[in-house]
């Protein structure tokens, strides 16, 4: 920069000794060297900025760390009060307020432990990325052409803005913040691993964090997923989870055959002609006697319209069941059911009336029974598909 600086100097100098402040080239390229200055300032300060949110970074996993190790020791000692408790010669009831008092610590600190470690991994996540944005910076000169008519616009490094939710929200933490835990997803999802059984080759698209993907290998099962973002790639490779970043449909349809398709939470997200390819390809590339199995929303139950559904920006529209069977049957899939985990019901329901005297009570204890399962029904529905 200081040697631009100079020369830009000198150059001035020169021009003024000649004579020449007006000519065309001298001028020209004066405004080339003025727009790599600007172009190299703006670079440095990005990247003083990415150095700044690394430091951030490294110091929270550091704090994140030292908070786990200090909760472990706790858990130690409360298991080793636990044991004196079991211990003590004491009256049936004391014991067992002490004992539920002492469990009651212990689970409360694993789970802080867990969102902790959590907490950790998404910082790895923000890290690589932060690091994988100062690499672009390094290795980007900034490039300049002059002429004599013209002097190209600085190119700035800093991220372009877009039109994409993906890019214009750091997504994966808005998957963490609103999705639940990645142990309560993976529960939810353990409904799915029977389809599965004995399946030599699964695709994940839209695999996400993995959680899917870490069911079928802790199952024998192997898998492979894909995703459009970036970070949720990193991060299952990071895990040891086998993931490529592109669009799901596309590296499906470059595989010459599969066993097992898993589609979790990805068709609300796309146009129809999208959810028609997906149902065509996956028709094309599975085995006989392979099976795809898509979740999504449920749009029959309107708990979703007043909880996840539209918190989340990138989603298009609920597709409904009858819908989603339709493109299924119409691909070349024969044998489809509709589920409905009740993993996904929420905690609530309109309760009976309890009142055998009064007129039509079981009537209307039907018709509330149908109106509680349209407000509080599964929150998703799955469709199974096989070839």
């Amino acid at each position: 920069m200081n040697n631009i600086e100079k020369f830009l100097s000198d150059f001035r100098q020169l021009g003024e000794l000649k004579g020449d402040k007006s000519g065309l080239i001298g001028q020209s390229i004066i405004n080339g060297l003025e727009a790599v200055m600007l172009d190299m300032r703006m670079q440095q300060s990005y990247m003083s900025q990415c150095l700044g949110r690394m430091d951030d970074i490294e110091k929270q996993i550091r704090k994140a760390q030292s908070d786990i190790d200090n909760l472990r020791h706790e858990c130690n000692d409360y298991e080793r009060r636990v044991t004196e408790v079991i211990n003590r010669d004491e009256p049936l009831n004391t014991l067992k307020h002490d004992f539920e008092n002492l469990s009651i610590n212990v689970r409360n600190n694993n789970s802080i432990i867990s969102k902790i470690q959590s907490d950790v991994e998404l910082a790895k996540v923000n890290l690589s990325t932060v690091k994988r944005q100062l690499k672009g910076i390094s290795s980007a000169a900034p490039v300049q052409t002059v002429t004599q008519t013209a002097v190209t616009a600085p190119a700035v490094t800093a991220p372009a803005a877009s039109d994409s939710e993906y890019e214009t929200i750091d997504y994966f933490d808005f998957e963490n913040h609103f999705r639940g835990s990645i142990e309560s997803i993976k529960n939810a999802q353990r409904f799915y691993l029977k389809y599965f059984a004995g399946k030599n080759h699964v695709l994940d698209i839209g695999c996400g964090r993995g959680e899917f993907l870490s069911l079928l290998r802790e199952n024998g099962i192997a898998a492979e997923g894909a995703d459009v973002y970036e970070p949720y790639v990193e991060y299952c490779r990071m895990n040891g989870l086998k993931a490529v970043c592109m669009d799901g449909i596309d590296y499906l349809a470059s595989l010459d055959k599969t066993d097992g398709i898993f589609v979790g939470q990805v068709v609300e997200h796309l146009e129809a002609h999208d959810i028609i390819r997906l149902c065509n390809t996956a028709c094309e590339k599975l085995t006989e006697g392979g099976c795809i199995v898509i979740e999504t929303p449920n749009p029959t139950s309107l708990a979703i319209y007043t909880n996840a559904f539209y918190i989340d920006p990138s989603h298009v529209k609920p597709v409904h069941p009858l819908t989603m069977k339709y493109y299924l049957e119409k691909a070349g899939f024969r044998n489809i059911e509709i589920i409905y985990p009740e993993s996904s019901r929420p905690p609530h329901a309109i309760p009976e009336l309890k009142c055998s005297s009064a007129e039509n009570a079981d009537e209307f204890n039907r018709a509330m029974k149908t109106v509680s399962d349209i407000i509080f029904g599964s929150q998703d529905y799955a469709v199974v598909a096989v070839k």
